[in-house]
């Protein structure tokens, strides 16, 4: 039995949380490749149906989606890029994954520069290919159907490098988990919540805060991630507390975080010192709220105040587009946090950075 080659897709910036996560969750599994910049890592899996499979990816909580790889090919830029996708297509085979009278949809992406077509043109040179592969090798016609498709065809073009295959997760992209009853204005995906636990060395049994938590997406994602650990979700505003509870509730897991209205410059005065191994935070962005002058302000008071908070060797990890002032703290303000990791991550229509920092033992 050929290995099944899996395209998961996610946050660019995170590839190799992905890929780490792919090999604990997907029995089988090896790494063919990951597209840095893009979110993209291509796995095989031997050994494992699609059904096992499908189940396997559903647990996975660092990806928006895992496609069936059917083509992995080199097409042109220009038009005739096109007729290539069409030719592939029909040379794929994708009409044996299509039961009779099952509906599909196309979705298409496309990524780079210099294209002489869309990813409508794309999907819809494959949603005709789909359809002649159909009616010449299996003598009927597949109907096409954009709302809630029994099958949907994924098509991706970046740069030169043409996939094709089927959508393994369903249609809806798995960052939008069904507890966010509450969306916060500035909410964080899940999977780049997920995604800076990993990066933070958090591990059961810690005690995690969020001290600008928002609607709770980083506390929800610690409490199911880490059942022992206790996880605080503080926040100045108590609209958004609420919020939090509400998806915490819908998560079933209220139970397991401790929800405190609070001003995050004065953790240590509401948590005590050195009381918290593990921070984990979205602060807002100056550019989104149009006051940077604000932020860099908020900055600096809440990270001596973090200092004091975390126990020697504790971690903080940031997301921020205010990468080189944060640095610039630590080297005056709060020389106790040394940084010890730092990357880009595209988050929604930004690239920001997420920093680590530890607490130094002394």
């Amino acid at each position: 039995m050929e290995p099944h080659r899996i395209l998961l897709t996610g946050n660019p910036g995170t590839e190799d949380i992905i890929a780490a996560e792919a090999l604990e969750e997907i029995p089988g599994s090896r790494i063919v490749w990951e597209k840095r910049g893009y979110g993209r890592v291509l796995i095989e899996a031997e050994g494992s149906s699609l059904q096992l499979l499908g189940e396997s990816l559903y647990n996975m909580r660092s990806i928006h989606a895992g496609i069936l790889v059917l083509v992995d090919d080199i097409i042109s830029k220009s038009r005739e890029g096109l007729e290539q996708i069409r030719s592939l297509v029909l040379d794929s085979g994708i009409e044996r994954l299509l039961t009779y009278g099952a509906t599909f949809a196309v979705r298409a992406e496309r990524a780079g520069e210099g294209h002489d077509y869309t990813s409508m043109d794309i999907a819809r040179v494959v949603g005709d290919a789909v359809i002649a592969a159909s009616e010449e090798r299996l003598g009927w016609r597949p109907e096409v159907r954009l709302n809630s498709p029994a099958i949907v065809v994924y098509a991706e073009v970046i740069e030169e490098e043409f996939r094709l295959g089927i959508l393994l997760t369903g249609e809806r992209s798995r960052h939008r988990r069904r507890y966010r009853l509450y969306d916060h204005p500035a909410a964080l995906k899940p999977t780049l919540a997920y995604s800076m636990l990993r990066i933070s060395g958090a591990k059961d049994g810690d005690t995690i805060l969020d001290p600008m938590c928002g609607g709770g997406t980083i506390a929800v994602e610690a409490a199911l991630l880490f059942p022992g650990s206790e996880v605080i979700c503080l926040d100045k505003n108590p609209y958004h507390i609420d919020g939090a509870r509400l998806n915490a509730r819908a998560a079933r897991v209220e139970s397991r975080i401790r929800f405190i209205v609070g001003d995050a410059r004065e953790l240590d005065k509401i948590l005590g010192e050195a009381s918290v191994d593990i921070v984990v935070s979205n602060p807002p962005y100056g550019i989104r709220l149009g006051d940077p002058g604000g932020i860099r302000r908020l900055y600096r008071d809440f990270l001596p105040s973090l200092a004091r908070t975390l126990k020697p060797g504790g971690t903080a990890t940031l997301i921020t587009t205010e990468a080189d002032y944060l640095l610039s703290l630590t080297k005056t303000v709060t020389p106790r946090l040394s940084v010890s990791h730092i990357r880009k991550v595209r988050h929604g229509d930004l690239w920001a950075s997420i920093i680590k920092l530890h607490r130094r033992e002394a």
